[in-house]
C-alpha cells in the first residue's frame, strides 16, 4: 500500500508494523460488531446458531421423555449463547479501550495530516470489512428463520411466483407459514360494539345494505380464522407479518391464493386474475348476470320453508331458531389457479359462508353425513377399491372404466334450476 509504504519512509519501520496492527484492531472490531447484533437477533428470535448445536448422544425411547429432553437442551443452548453475548461484549470493550490508546498515539507520533490520513484509510477499510461481514450475518439470520419456518409445516415447494415482481424474503416466510397458522391476538374484539357503531354510521346512507354486507362477511371472514389451532407468538414471526401486509398493500397488483391442488401458494398479477375470472363468469352456460341482488328474497324464502318445517313438526324449536337468518351476505366466488396445468386456468369455487342457504346446507350435510358409506357400494378411496377387486376375473367381453365427472357441482345447479 503506497501510503503504509509513503509513512514507513518517513518514520520508520515501527510506523508500517503499527499502522496494521491499528487495522487489525479496528477490523475485528467491526467483525465484532456485526458479531453481537447477529447473537442478539438469534437470542431474541429463539434460534441457535450453528456453532452452539452440541451433539446429543442420550437414548430415550418415551417421546414424552424426548420432547422434554429437547426443552433442557434448548435452555442451555439458549444459557450458551448469552454466554457467547457477554464474551462479545467484553471483547468489544477491549477492543474499543485499545483503539483510544492507539488513537492517542497516532496524535502523539504522526503529523496532523499524516494522522488523519491513517485514520481516513482505516476507516475505509473497516467500513468495507463491516459490511461484508454485515451481508454474511444477515444471510444466516435469514436463513436459520428459513430452516425455523420449514420445522413447523413440512412441505416440499411453498410459492409459486407467476409475476415479474420479485418477493423480499421476509415474504415469502410469512407465506411458507401456510393458511393454518395462526397467532394470538392479544385481547378480544369487542364485535358488539363494532357492530353498533357500525351501523349508526351507515343508517342514512344509499348503500347501507352493501356496506353491512361487506362487513358482515369480513368479520365472518376473521372470526373462523381465529377459530383456527394458535400457534405460540413469536416476536420475529409477528414482526414479519407485519411487513409482508405492508408489502402487499403497497402492491395492490398481487393476488395472493392457494393452488387448485396442493398446498402451494400462489401469487399472480390482479389483471391475469380478473381477465381469467371475467372469461369464467362469461362463458354464458354456468354463470349469468343479474339486474338486482336476489340475497334478501332467497332469505324470506328460506325462511318460511323453515317455518313450514316447524309447523309440520320436522324441526324443534331451537332448531328452527339456529337454522334461521335475519341478515346474510351474497354467496362470493374466486378462482383456484390450477398450476399443474398449462397457463395456469382457474378453477371457481363459490363460497357460500354466511349466505341464506348456509345454516340449512350445514343441516342437511350432518344428516347425510350419518348414512354416506354405509352401503356395500361405497369405497373410500382408491387403495379400498384396488383391495377389494383383488382376484376378481373378467372375461374378454368385459370393460372395466372409470368416469371423470367434469363441472360436478355446476351441472347438479343448473338442472335443478
Amino acid at each position: 500500500m503506497l501510503l503504509v509504504n509513503e509513512i514507513s519512509n518517513k518514520y520508520g519501520e515501527n510506523s508500517r508494523r503499527f499502522i496494521w496492527r491499528f487495522l487489525k484492531v479496528s477490523s475485528r472490531l467491526a467483525r465484532s460488531n456485526n458479531r453481537i447484533k447477529f447473537l442478539l437477533n438469534c437470542r431474541r428470535c429463539k434460534m441457535v446458531p450453528p456453532c452452539l448445536k452440541i451433539r446429543n448422544d442420550i437414548k430415550i425411547d418415551n417421546e414424552a421423555s424426548k420432547r422434554e429432553l429437547e426443552k433442557i437442551m434448548f435452555k442451555h443452548r439458549i444459557r450458551l449463547l448469552s454466554l457467547l453475548i457477554s464474551d462479545t461484549k467484553r471483547t468489544m470493550a477491549s477492543l474499543r479501550q485499545t483503539k483510544q490508546n492507539m488513537n492517542r498515539k497516532i496524535d502523539e507520533d504522526f503529523d496532523q495530516p499524516d494522522a488523519e490520513r491513517i485514520r481516513k484509510m482505516v476507516k475505509e477499510k473497516t467500513a468495507t470489512i463491516f459490511e461484508k461481514v454485515r451481508a454474511r450475518e444477515r444471510r444466516k439470520v435469514s436463513s436459520m428463520k428459513t430452516r425455523q419456518v420449514m420445522q413447523m409445516n413440512n412441505e416440499a415447494e411453498w410459492i409459486v411466483n407467476t409475476t415479474t415482481v420479485e418477493i423480499p424474503d421476509y415474504v415469502e416466510r410469512t407465506l411458507m407459514l401456510g393458511p393454518n397458522f395462526n397467532i394470538e391476538d392479544k385481547g378480544d374484539v369487542p364485535y358488539v360494539e363494532l357492530v353498533a357503531s357500525i351501523e349508526k354510521s351507515i343508517q342514512r346512507k344509499e348503500n347501507a345494505d352493501e356496506i353491512r354486507s361487506e362487513v358482515s362477511n369480513a368479520m365472518i371472514n376473521h372470526i373462523h380464522y381465529h377459530r383456527q389451532p394458535r400457534h405460540p407468538p413469536e416476536e420475529w414471526i409477528q414482526k414479519e407479518v407485519s411487513k409482508s401486509r405492508k408489502f402487499l398493500k403497497e402492491n395492490p397488483n398481487l393476488v395472493v391464493t392457494k393452488a387448485d391442488k396442493g398446498s402451494k401458494t400462489v401469487i399472480m398479477d390482479l389483471n391475469e386474475y380478473q381477465t381469467k375470472m371475467q372469461d369464467l363468469l362469461n362463458d354464458g352456460t354456468t354463470y349469468k348476470r343479474m339486474t338486482t341482488n336476489p340475497t334478501n328474497r332467497v332469505l324470506k324464502k328460506m325462511n318460511s320453508f323453515i317455518d313450514e318445517w316447524h309447523r309440520k313438526g320436522y324441526i324443534d324449536f331451537r332448531t328452527q331458531r339456529r337454522l334461521k337468518d335475519s341478515s346474510c351476505n351474497p354467496p362470493r366466488i374466486y378462482g383456484l389457479p390450477k398450476i399443474h396445468k398449462e397457463n395456469r386456468p382457474l378453477r371457481p369455487v363459490v363460497s357460500t359462508i354466511g349466505s341464506a342457504t348456509y345454516n340449512m346446507a350445514r343441516f342437511l350435510a350432518d344428516v347425510i353425513g350419518k348414512v354416506v358409506g354405509k352401503t356395500v357400494f361405497h369405497v373410500r378411496n382408491s387403495f379400498d377399491f384396488a383391495e377389494e377387486i383383488t382376484g376378481v376375473q373378467t372375461s374378454e367381453e368385459e370393460v372395466l372404466f372409470s368416469l371423470d365427472v367434469v363441472s360436478l357441482y355446476t351441472n347438479i345447479a343448473s338442472s335443478m334450476q
